[in-house]
């Protein structure tokens, strides 16, 4: 008798368990984030916003925008050449300039991940730490690449300056080391912890780079990273690519081969010297966020890093971003790994300095729809 009072109050007790989730309504799921997608309506609202942002912008260039899977947003503005008028279209090479540093960081922790150097090496091993130099027995690779201590030196102190600028111009005339020259003086001119400015950094990271493997940093970066993610359109500065840019301010088209300081490889190097599109520019971040360049995962080894900023990127939680301008183009990319989303904007328009609000903008629209699905779900 007992075991049959037992078996109808267990009963019961389910009975009431489910009547209770009756009552409540099912147990939602948990969304899963990273494949969120937008309905038609909410990609029209999307399209219309990342639309009406470009066109108060007067954008010229190209706008990749991906949500996971999905491409929410491929189009291309303006004209490429104002000589024959040809349309800016997805082969539309540009000087991508600080996203360089994105993939000069990427080589360098491919470097780490096979053992052949260390982010904790210290640079006098790489470079003559005598005399002045002694300081760089206390600066290491990891220090280069997040920035925790700057040089500074390359933007500042040799761009701005007459006296060098010529003695650049002379070396460039005659064939000279242009890259030894340019290195010297970053190391000679020694730590500048107030300028913040990664050109120096990155520009000695690209040294490291050709002295590890023997190899030129342009040969390193086309066989490891250009070819394995299918990056056909991709290269490096060239004097003899002719290019374009519109200036905004002066209303002005400018034919980048006049420009002896910024057509030159060993000049702009490992800092800001590679010409993408922007597709090829999803397929390296892309190839990112999937891992597929690098053993340890680049996002989470920022986390490791003093300041926001690592591997040519700025850090955000599961926001990165880089931006950049030339005398030629500007760029903008921004990417979350959480919910995979994508938004690449390279444009042939210079002194666009509304370039990353824009693209703050094309990304707030896609951004806003995903937190709204997240706070229904709630």
């Amino acid at each position: 008798m007992n075991r049959l009072k037992k078996i109808i109050c267990a009963a019961l007790a389910t009975v009431v368990v489910l009547a209770c989730f009756t009552a409540c309504g099912e147990e939602k799921k948990e969304i899963d984030v990273a494949n969120i997608t937008l309905s038609k309506d909410q990609l029209n609202d999307v399209n219309k916003k990342i639309g009406t942002t470009l066109g108060e912008a007067k954008y010229s260039g190209g706008v990749f925008v991906k949500l996971n899977k999905n491409v929410l947003y491929e189009k291309y503005f303006g004209i490429e050449d104002p000589e024959t008028k040809k349309e800016v279209d997805e082969n539309t090479r540009y000087q991508v300039s600080s996203l360089t540093k994105n993939i000069t960081g990427t080589a360098i922790l491919q470097l780490a991940d096979e053992g052949k150097l260390s982010l904790d090496d210290s640079l006098d091993q790489y470079f003559d730490a005598s005399g002045k130099r002694a300081y760089l027995k206390d600066i290491t690779i990891k220090d280069l690449v997040d920035l925790e201590v700057s040089f500074g030196a390359y933007n500042i102190n040799l761009l701005k300056d007459d006296a060098k600028r010529e003695e650049i111009r002379k070396l460039i005339m005659k064939n000279g080391d242009l890259k030894g020259y340019i290195t010297d003086f970053i190391l000679d001119f020694g730590i500048d912890s107030g300028s913040n400015q990664a050109h120096s950094n990155y520009y000695l990271l690209g040294v490291i780079i050709e002295k590890v493997t023997g190899e030129s940093y342009k040969g390193y970066i086309q066989k490891n990273i250009y070819d394995r993610v299918n990056m056909k359109n991709s290269t490096v500065v060239n004097k003899n690519q002719p290019m374009h840019g519109y200036n905004v301010d002066t209303k002005k088209w400018r034919n980048e081969k006049l420009n002896m300081y910024y057509n030159n490889y060993e000049f702009m190097f490992s800092s800001f010297c590679a010409v993408s599109t922007v597709r090829d520019m999803y397929k390296f971040y892309n190839a990112i966020m999937q891992n597929k360049l690098t053993k340890t995962n680049l996002i989470k080894k920022i986390d490791d890093f003093v300041t926001n900023f690592g591997f040519g990127f700025r850090h955000d939680g599961h926001n990165l971003y880089s931006y950049s301008g030339t005398s030629l183009h500007t760029s903008y990319a921004y990417l979350n790994d959480e919910t995979k989303e994508f938004v690449i904007l390279c444009s042939n328009q210079i002194g666009n300095i509304r370039l990353n609000a824009t693209g703050k903008a094309v990304y707030n629209a896609v951004n806003s729809k995903i937190n709204g699905i997240l706070l229904a779900e709630e």
